[in-house]
């Protein structure tokens, strides 16, 4: 085991790990309970994200899942990022497109909604990858304009919406790698899109999208 992994079975005695969807308690190492995974949908179909190489999901953002993570936007209850990241990491290994990668970077927030919520969710999924990649977190990108929420948007809406505000970390070295970008849901990709610009305009040689969950047409 390593070393993470011996601090997830530990602390999972005083903070039970439970399943994201019906929160039964589960094993310290299992992402979903046996019943719930069952009912999980596989995204397996081509989408395209402007500025990125590739993009893969874990599953579609239907059902339950769609609730289990409106719930982990609240709390991360269950250690929920470790599912999401570890779905991640299966639609990379489908792909094989496991290999060579030089960093994780996650979608950021502004400040002002970081004090509102009190943590990143996609911050988490990042450093639950970190652990399960042996890849190191790149804080690269900052969100530094405030923008509407997505949901209510339609596609060129969302694009509006999300131009222009991101920016890369005066002190990100992310020159000639290749990075794996992430979020916890994609809709139209216009957010992961537009972070991707950014990733490639300061010097990224190679952008993997990626998303936990995608929504359907």
């Amino acid at each position: 085991m390593t070393l993470h992994e011996i601090y997830r079975f530990a602390i999972s005695f005083l903070y039970p790990n439970v399943c994201p969807i019906c929160e039964r308690v589960i094993e310290h190492d299992d992402d979903f309970c046996d019943r719930c995974r069952r009912k999980i949908t596989m995204f397996n179909d081509d989408f395209y994200i402007e500025y990125a190489d590739v993009f893969v999901a874990y599953c579609c953002y239907e059902g339950k899942i769609r609730h289990a993570i409106r719930k982990y936007k609240i709390s991360p209850i269950g250690n929920s990022y470790y599912a999401f990241a570890f779905g991640i990491v299966q639609a990379l290994r489908r792909n094989q497109l496991t290999s060579g990668i030089d960093g994780v970077v996650y979608i950021p927030m502004t400040r002002d909604d970081f004090e509102d919520r009190g943590y990143n969710q996609v911050e988490l999924i990042a450093k639950e990858i970190h652990f399960l990649l042996n890849i190191p977190v790149i804080d690269a990108l900052e969100k530094f304009k405030a923008t509407k929420s997505q949901k209510a948007l339609n596609a060129a809406e969302r694009k509006t919406n999300i131009s222009g505000a991101f920016r890369i970390k005066s002190d990100a070295d992310i020159k000639g790698k290749k990075l794996l970008l992430i979020d916890d849901v994609c809709t139209t990709g216009s957010t992961l899109s537009e972070a991707a610009r950014i990733l490639r305009e300061a010097g990224a040689s190679e952008v993997i999208a990626a998303s936990f969950a995608k929504t359907m047409k």
